[in-house]
């Protein structure tokens, strides 16, 4: 029998080393719901027909899940782990899963089934481990007769069943407001149904791919680490937004967005090969409009660092909430050296050197900026649309084919003119 249940207190020494290392529990994934096993083949396993059909779609999640998260690191188990709550309160929200049918009595029914069929192991937390020096929830890995049963077969995808979503100041989903506004930026992402539906995207092959059954992992040549990806199907993007408001936030969010800009670009759209066009500048080109300025220098060029330190810093600055947010940041960012003194000397430069928007800097200004880019982004899209160009967004960037890169790049300048515009003329207004 492979499955076992564990109460982490009750372990040895060194399994509850191994149980609790931050670098191993850092890398469980979540139990998410895009995927399930096929319930025509759920029989195979010995795992019985049921008349509850939400429920026996909550149990086809768990198992799919936890095949993908063994697709992922087929040579290290260790990595299979998925965490999932235990706690009642978790599932109260009924935004949590935004309306999907999993809840505390389905996913820990499910949970307890696949351990009975010696399809899935678990290691259970204690109550109250989530609040915790060390947070932890119970965690669920596959076993290799769940593999053996179902890794080869196919998978049913479960569309995301909102294209925008509403989070709290915690992160966690709220209900959307029932106003006109909102129903309007409704009718607005779902007029792009079909047009998503019509673009392909083919992934990238070689040296800076590895492919398996379900994922992927994708090498940024930036930093030479591996990002894992699950590809999915649609390419309609989730608009999400912030803090409990329909003004903050609201960029679009898909699952390609998780592959390195290199490996983008090697990926093709429609069948040709892509090139990405960006907003140079964006965050700070908007700040600088807010203040009535046209921003004519680069913002990243300081002599006391490498421009890639200095972009970093600047944006860093724009989205921390203080000056000491964005220090410690910065400190512990992985391109940045370990030394205090370094950090503060490129945030003065950063600063001296756009000296119009010092006081955006540590205000938490990157919030209001997404709203404004994201309307951007819509707007690019809508443009794209029209004039028959499949394009994908990034936020600030946009995939389109090499042969219409000038023309994306045209409607961008053009949206870009129009909003810089806007936000320099509000603030004439204002000091009128």
């Amino acid at each position: 029998m492979f499955a076992r249940v564990g109460v982490v207190p009750g372990a040895s020494a060194n399994r509850m080393k191994q149980m609790l290392d931050a670098d191993t529990l850092a890398r469980d994934r979540a139990l998410d719901f895009r995927w399930g096993v096929p319930a025509s083949i759920l029989e195979v396993s010995g795992i019985p027909d049921v008349a509850d059909k939400l429920y026996d779609q909550a149990r086809r999640s768990i198992l799919a899940a936890a095949c993908i998260a063994a697709d992922e690191w087929p040579g290290d188990p260790e990595a299979w782990w998925i965490s999932y709550s235990r706690r009642k309160e978790f599932y109260r929200n009924s935004q949590r899963y935004l309306g999907l049918p999993y809840t505390y009595d389905r996913v820990t029914r499910g949970v307890a089934e696949g351990i009975e069929h010696g399809l899935l192991e678990e290691i259970r937390a204690a109550p109250g481990a989530h609040l915790s020096a060390t947070p932890r929830q119970s965690r669920i890995r596959a076993t290799p007769e769940l593999l053996r049963l179902f890794q080869d077969s196919p998978f049913e995808y479960q569309r995301r069943p909102a294209s925008m979503v509403l989070r709290d100041g915690e992160g966690q989903p709220i209900p959307l407001p029932t106003t006109q506004a909102v129903h309007r930026l409704q009718r607005e992402m779902d007029a792009l149904e079909g047009y998503f539906g019509s673009i392909r995207l083919t992934l990238g092959q070689g040296d800076g791919w590895k492919h398996a059954r379900r994922t992927l992992r994708a090498r940024s040549d930036r930093t030479g680490n591996w990002a894992s990806v699950t590809p999915e199907p649609c390419l309609h993007p989730v608009r999400i937004f912030s803090r409990a408001s329909m003004a903050k936030g609201g960029r679009l969010y898909a699952w390609y967005h998780q592959l390195p800009s290199a490996r983008r670009k090697e990926c093709l759209i429609n069948g040709e090969l892509i090139i990405e066009p960006d907003f140079s500048a964006l965050h700070p080109r908007l700040l600088h409009a807010m203040k009535g300025v046209e921003m004519r220098h680069d913002p990243y060029d300081v002599a006391e660092c490498p421009r890639l330190h200095a972009k970093r810093a600047l944006n860093t600055l724009i989205n921390a909430r203080s000056r000491m947010q964005a220090a410690a940041s910065l400190y512990h960012h992985p391109s940045f050296p370990k030394d205090q003194a370094y950090v503060q000397r490129v945030m003065r430069a950063v600063e001296k050197r756009n000296p119009v928007i010092r006081s955006y800097l540590g205000s938490d200004a990157g919030i209001d900026l997404m709203a404004i880019d994201s309307r951007m982004a819509l707007d690019v899209l809508k443009a794209c649309g029209k004039a028959g160009i499949a394009c994908l967004p990034v936020h600030d960037s946009f995939m389109t084919a090499q042969r219409n890169g000038g023309r994306v790049a045209g409607i961008m300048d053009g949206i870009l003119a129009r909003t810089v515009n806007a936000l320099s003329s509000s603030r004439s207004s204002t000091k009128a």
